[in-house]
């Protein structure tokens, strides 16, 4: 009895390492993704800053060809 009751305890020792070992990389998971997240933003605005500026830099030429 007393060994069974041992054996239970390991078994919910290591159950508790799994959640938490769980619980660890599921942290880290979520803070790859927020650094994924961050960086596809900063990517999109880059882009649309650049897009603006060529096209600011088209109008000017088309306003000083006269057209």
């Amino acid at each position: 009895m007393e060994h069974q009751r041992q054996m239970n305890k390991k078994d919910n020792t290591d159950a508790r390492k799994q959640m938490v070992s769980k619980r660890t990389t599921g942290e880290d998971d979520r803070e790859d993704i927020n650094q994924m997240a961050d960086a596809f933003i900063k990517n999109f605005r880059n882009q649309l800053k650049m897009q603006r500026e060529e096209s600011l830099k088209r109008f000017h030429d088309m306003i000083n060809q006269g057209v």
